[in-house]
């Protein structure tokens, strides 16, 4: 497109033109042709120039025609509104004026500032209405607009009112100069397409193509081509947006870029890529595109106990489920639990498809943790050795065992499960895991060495080893019937049969009438007030431990005694006594 600059200058001094004509009362021989005289005057400024030709002699009351040429002698400005004004001629009446055609030589009529047309009814009237006085204004010639070296005939039909010389006088009246400029606007327009494919495999190359169009008719300098992929799609270098930089573009072209990216995870993923000019406001959106990324994912889960007792054993039932439309293979699972405990058994691995309501049913365990997607290691992340050894991480504070296998493959929808025992031995709280990870390698991964995407699924879950203290005594003598005067031993015996230790184990005996004090003996230095021999108290007794007590009496009476021992604890609400009866009998008795 074309823009015009116009620039107005001042107008400079009109230019007058003043010719004559003789008009005579005889009649012209027809033999002599009519001669013309030319007139020409020009503008101060030297842009507009009048030349007349009229002729030289004319009969008094008969029509004649001169004509009027007037011309833009400037190079390179346009004139526009010319005006010229006939003065007012006595003798001389102007009936018409009218503009002649340069390309049909046909004529427009020029009347008092009016460019139409008149018919020549309408002209004969007027010379009709000049004979009676009734038309005498000066004429006008009006030019709207006239070019540089353009130039306009007006044709002035007048008539002589009396013999004599007539002189007739035509005036620039006003007319307005201009340069025009001309400069050629241009209109770039950026046109950005994004094409993705609408399915794509985790396992494989996501290729998205932008192309970039200056559809305009001016050429664009640097811009930048930028799309946010979002959360899930990666570039082979693990960058989750993309950028170009595109030096220019011309009227026309078109330039394409191609990328390669590839999904961390299932889902739809969905952007605009953005072209934005660098000096200037011109950007570009591409339609929003969607891909459905589709892949395996994997979800964990274990039930077992809340709470065993002592050294019972724990089991778990662990599933690992395939949650996602796709097969996947190689597997790896890893049972993790503390060093201080022990794997009793891992069992076979058994499969089967997931039901429309899901094959996970609730425990009495606490819920699982979340499978993550992506290919960062999760706390206790398996090395795939297959065999038992502590865990470098520690969880919660506890080194882990850990057993590996692998499912070699897992359907979509398909749940795997297995049973395994773990015994806790010295732990008060056994924590369990078990995690499963499948490694999606992307195919065509050329730019980086090692191109993969890793599932990983991870449950947890602890048990409450509940242990309790169990004291237990008892009471035996070393003789049964004593006679009087011999000396009868007997030892009591305490133990901790339950699974935890138990404080402040203390035991006293009390010796009955017929028996009379001689020594004793234990763990724990004793006291002896009367007949109650009483023990300091053992500070801990560990599970399993096992105590014996001594007292030696001497058999002073006769008839059935009992020695009496009674245990008291930290964890005992009340204290336990154990009995021994013994005969007494005097020698020589019939007994």
């Amino acid at each position: 497109m074309k823009r015009m600059q116009t620039f107005l200058a001042p107008l400079a001094l009109a230019g007058v033109c003043a010719f004559t004509t003789n008009a005579t009362s005889q009649e012209p021989s027809q033999e002599t042709p009519q001669s013309s005289s030319t007139t020409t005057a020009r503008t101060g400024d030297g842009l507009l120039s009048l030349q007349a030709d009229m002729p030289q002699q004319t009969h008094a009351g008969e029509s004649f025609e001169y004509t009027v040429t007037v011309s833009n002698s400037s190079d390179n400005m346009t004139l526009h509104d010319v005006v010229l004004k006939h003065r007012k001629a006595e003798g001389l009446t102007v009936e018409s004026v009218s503009k002649q055609s340069n390309a049909t030589n046909s004529s427009q009529s020029e009347e008092n500032g009016s460019d139409e047309q008149e018919k020549s009814g309408d002209q004969s009237q007027k010379a009709k209405e000049s004979q009676n006085g009734k038309n005498n204004k000066p004429k006008q010639l009006k030019i709207s607009a006239l070019k540089p070296g353009e130039s306009q005939t007006f044709v002035v039909k007048a008539t002589a009112d009396k013999e004599g010389d007539l002189k007739s006088c035509l005036e620039i009246a006003s007319y307005t100069p201009a340069v025009c400029l001309t400069t050629t606007v241009v209109k770039p327009e950026l046109e950005l397409t994004k094409k993705a494919p609408k399915t794509a495999d985790r396992c494989n190359v996501i290729e998205i193509v932008y192309s970039i169009k200056n559809g305009g008719s001016g050429d664009v300098g640097a811009m930048t081509i930028s799309d946010k992929l979002g959360n899930g799609l990666e570039t082979i270098d693990g960058e989750n947006s993309l950028k170009f930089v595109v030096d220019g573009l011309s009227a026309g072209d078109t330039r394409s870029f191609k990328a390669r990216v590839f999904a961390t995870k299932a889902g739809s993923f969905s952007s605009r890529a953005t072209a934005k000019a660098t000096d200037s406001d011109l950007q570009s959106r591409s339609k929003k595109t969607t891909t459905k990324v589709s892949a395996a994912d994997l979800a964990v889960r274990i039930n077992g106990p809340k709470k065993i007792q002592g050294e019972k054993t724990a089991q778990f039932t662990a599933t690992v489920r395939n949650t996602g439309n796709v097969d996947a293979t190689d597997v790896d699972v890893t049972v993790m639990w503390p060093e201080q405990a022990s794997l009793a058994n891992l069992g076979d691995v058994s499969k089967k498809k997931a039901s429309k309501q899901g094959d996970e049913s609730k425990s009495d365990q606490q819920q699982p943790t979340l499978a993550k997607s992506g290919d960062g290691n999760s706390a206790g992340d398996s090395d795939k050795q297959g065999s038992n050894e502590g865990d470098n991480s520690k969880s919660n504070a506890t080194k882990m065992a850990k057993q590996s296998f692998t499912i070699d493959s897992l359907a979509a929808g398909e749940t795997a499960q297995f049973q395994y025992t773990v015994q806790p031995n010295d732990v008060e709280k056994l924590a369990t895991k078990v995690e499963a990870l499948y490694i999606c390698d992307v195919d065509a991964a050329t730019d980086r060495e090692q191109a993969s995407a890793k599932t990983t699924a991870v449950a947890m879950a602890s048990v409450e080893v509940v242990r309790l203290p169990a004291l237990q005594i008892m009471i035996i003598d070393s003789d049964d019937p004593v006679a009087n005067g011999d000396e009868v031993t007997y030892t009591a015996r305490v133990w901790n049969e339950g699974d935890a230790a138990d404080s402040n184990v203390q035991l006293e005996m009390e010796i009955p009438d017929g028996l009379e004090f001689v020594s004793a003996n234990g763990p724990t230095e004793f006291n002896q007030d009367g007949g109650v021999v009483t023990f300091d108290a053992i500070k801990s007794m560990k599970a399993g431990q096992r105590e014996d007590y001594k007292l030696v009496a001497k058999a002073s009476g006769s008839g059935s005694v009992k020695v009496k021992a009674n245990l008291s604890s930290k964890t005992l609400d009340e204290s336990v006594s154990s009995e021994e009866p013994t005969e007494l009998f005097s020698e020589g008795s019939d007994e």
